[in-house]
């Protein structure tokens, strides 16, 4: 019998529970998105300079579908697969990079 036996893992469940509400209002508005778990959280606390008073229980990454036309090439003219490993620069994807 699951139970909560203390206040982390109470607010880490109902994270989920926002997470995946925040997921489903993201794909209805056509964006794709990816929980993930099982990161770095200390290399994630200091890239962001988020305290340690406060926890990550997951992160959600957002962005819009990769879609793929006849010829391979994504909305955007770039070509994927085949061991292309392009990758947009860092500014591009982080929008914020501090905890405030």
């Amino acid at each position: 019998m699951p139970s909560l036996g203390s206040a982390d893992t109470w607010a880490s469940k109902n994270t989920m529970l926002v997470a995946m509400t925040f997921m489903l209002a993201c794909t209805s508005r056509g964006l794709a998105s990816c929980p993930m778990e099982g990161y770095n959280v200390g290399g994630i606390r200091k890239a962001l300079g988020i305290p340690r008073r406060y926890s990550i229980p997951i992160i959600v990454s957002v962005g819009t579908p990769f879609i793929r036309d006849e010829e391979g090439m994504d909305d955007i003219g770039m070509e994927h697969g085949a061991g292309l490993t392009n990758r947009y620069p860092k500014d591009d994807v982080i929008l914020d990079d501090s905890f405030s």
